[in-house]
């Protein structure tokens, strides 16, 4: 991988060290190209790797990604900052190998008009003004009626951020699955939901319906739109994948630990 790229989080730390790192590698050779890279070196946290996905999403397809964990919470970043001179030779060595994960996306239609948004961690719809309605179909055939503050998508790379602060199950590495979580759903005698994660096959398409969207959000991932006069949500994976590039062994038990 010869042409390379940073993203910081924007702390005074984190640029200072993209500076560091910058200037390191093209010594070693390297080719600084922020707009057709084919690795995104990203220094912070995650939320910065979110950034940096979202901002490379035109090209996902020909790039990798690698973390070096400046922030708060680290979960896909490789290196440290103490381990920056292991990074450099890992980075001159060119010994790697590439993590695949699945993308999510989201069709959201208003009358004639067809926004097509994409996630890496979840796509959520969540009103926290009113209580929202939701038909849910699960590949056309009708689920549930849901009734609360919303509902919460995520794949396996996802089911450790919001979903699982929600009561989510965590889902393993390696296996491809797509989940569907409540939003403090309501239950009593006149209003029930399944009241518990549901773990679907990996090409299911989630699709939530309802008249009225009004005062509701459908996020994605550290992002948001307005889903007055959408009357219609469609959630699946994307053909897409983001590729994570790993110069070293890493234990994923590791770093689920790290979250708690």
């Amino acid at each position: 991988m010869k042409r390379f790229t940073l993203v910081h989080r924007g702390d005074t730390f984190s640029e200072e060290n993209c500076s560091q790192i910058k200037k390191r590698l093209i010594e070693m050779g390297k080719i600084f190209d922020p707009v057709n890279p084919e690795l995104v070196i990203t220094v912070g946290g995650d939320g910065t790797l979110l950034h940096a996905f979202h901002h490379y999403m035109d090209i996902i397809d020909e790039v990798a990604f690698v973390g070096i964990h400046t922030g708060t919470l680290g979960f896909s970043a490789d290196y440290v900052m103490a381990e920056i001179d292991q990074f450099y030779k890992d980075i001159e060595n060119n010994d790697y190998i590439i993590e695949e994960k699945r993308i999510l996306e989201a069709k959201c239609y208003r009358q004639d008009e067809v926004m097509t948004l994409h996630a890496l961690n979840e796509i959520r719809v969540e009103n926290i003004v009113k209580t929202q309605h939701i038909n849910v179909y699960l590949n056309n055939q009708y689920f549930e009626l849901f009734r609360g503050n919303g509902l919460c998508v995520s794949g396996q790379y996802g089911s450790t951020a919001y979903n699982r602060s929600i009561g989510g199950a965590v889902i393993y590495q390696g296996l491809d699955l797509l989940q569907l979580t409540e939003i403090s759903g309501i239950h009593h005698r006149h209003a029930r939901s399944l009241d518990a994660p549901l773990i679907l096959d990996p090409e299911t398409v989630i699709t939530m319906e309802y008249d009225n969207f009004d005062h509701a959000l459908l996020c994605y991932d550290h992002l948001h739109i307005h889903l007055e006069n959408i009357h219609k949500i469609v959630v699946k994976h994307n053909a897409k994948k983001m590729r994570f590039v790993h110069f070293k062994g890493y234990s994923y038990i590791d770093k689920l630990n790290a979250l708690f």
